[in-house]
């Protein structure tokens, strides 16, 4: 609802039951310092924190506010694709590109994951993941090859 750090004890403080998102994707410098208060207020007010770690293995700037992210409080919903997640655990392979996420292990794999960094941080984990590969061609609803082939009986 706002990026005011003044508004962050008001907001907090409100009667109605209300969680706060902490949405790293669009951070600049002064969000980032900034979210130490949501934390704090947030926190000792007791209502749940959200946070989602936006591409959080894709620069060390990103890398660096979640670490703090978790150093400053609670958080009671981490939410993240694969690529994320595996940056925020600080799990082997854990580099995000960009906005996307990474495809990489089983199934079981995914699921340690998620269940190591759910206890480490006792908090829910939502690991938003492709179960199914993805087909070799992404075309549209009306069949339009969006790899721009003429013969393309793999989409079909």
């Amino acid at each position: 609802m706002s990026d005011a750090p003044l508004d962050f004890p008001a907001l907090a403080n409100l009667p109605s039951p209300h969680s706060c998102i902490v949405n790293l994707g669009t951070l600049t410098e002064d969000l980032f310092e900034a979210y130490r208060s949501v934390f704090q207020e947030y926190n000792r007010a007791g209502w749940p924190i959200i946070l989602d770690p936006v591409g959080a293995g894709a620069t060390e700037f990103r890398a660096r506010a979640v670490a703090n992210c978790l150093e400053w409080g609670y958080s009671d919903v981490i939410k993240g694709n694969l690529g994320e997640i595996m940056a925020v655990a600080q799990w082997k392979g854990g580099k995000s590109r960009g906005v996307d996420s990474i495809d990489s292990g089983s199934l079981e794999d995914r699921d340690r994951l998620a269940r190591y960094l759910a206890e480490r941080e006792s908090t829910t984990l939502i690991v938003v993941t492709r179960l199914r590969p993805r087909k070799h061609c992404r075309c549209d609803r009306k069949r339009r090859c969006h790899q721009r082939r003429n013969q393309h009986n793999h989409c079909q």
